[in-house]
């Protein structure tokens, strides 16, 4: 009788430790073990901007991620939530300084707009010389014949990868966001509202 219960004993002891082998195999095994998280983030910005200096309700809200190797910025990618309001002409607009090249844009402002084409609200502006600071900027709901696009919500992202060797002499680097329009005695002001994100 003895040595049938330890024979039980033995088959529940080696069925436990099979199903804790088993059950650690499983577990290695799953790639969201393996996701890496903020792999190679070197700085993360906040940044917020409203046209406060009018009576528009235009509004940029968002992060900036920098990613790269040995403290030098390779990678940014810049993701921000936006509101124009219907007023409002001038919209939103990100102003990239020279060495950083534009990877990639996802837009989509505006939402709720059925018949509406996110990518036809984006522009993309290159200067024409490289001795301005800002070499490139992207206007997201604006119009240069001062006509507001209907305003509306969105979500940006933006990519931009630099010039590796260039940026590695650079000390900082900034990156600015402007929001908003107005007109006061019949001139119109572009962008009455802005904050800049510096980078070390």
């Amino acid at each position: 009788m003895k040595i049938k219960a330890m024979y039980i004993l033995l088959a529940i002891l080696i069925v436990i430790v099979i199903a804790i082998v088993l059950s650690g195999c499983h577990q290695n095994n799953n790639p969201t073990d393996k996701t890496p998280v903020n792999k190679n983030i070197i700085q993360v910005k906040d940044f917020s901007v409203n046209s406060d200096s009018t009576k528009l309700n235009t509004s940029a809200k968002g992060t900036i991620f920098i990613t790269g190797t040995e403290g030098i910025p390779e990678h940014v990618k810049i993701v921000v939530r936006i509101e124009i309001d219907p007023d409002d002409w001038g919209g939103v607009a990100f102003y990239i300084p020279k060495k950083w090249n534009i990877f990639n844009i996802i837009s989509s402002y505006p939402e709720k707009k059925a018949q509406a084409i996110p990518a036809d609200y984006v522009s993309t502006w290159y200067t024409a010389s490289e001795r301005y600071e800002y070499y490139t900027f992207i206007e997201i709901g604006r119009n240069h014949t001062y006509k507001p696009t209907g305003g509306g919500t969105g979500t940006v992202v933006i990519d931009l990868v630099s010039d590796k060797n260039a940026v590695e002499q650079l000390e900082t680097f900034k990156i600015v966001i402007a929001v908003g329009s107005d007109e006061k005695e019949g001139v119109k002001i572009l962008e009455t509202d802005s904050t800049s994100i510096e980078i070390p």
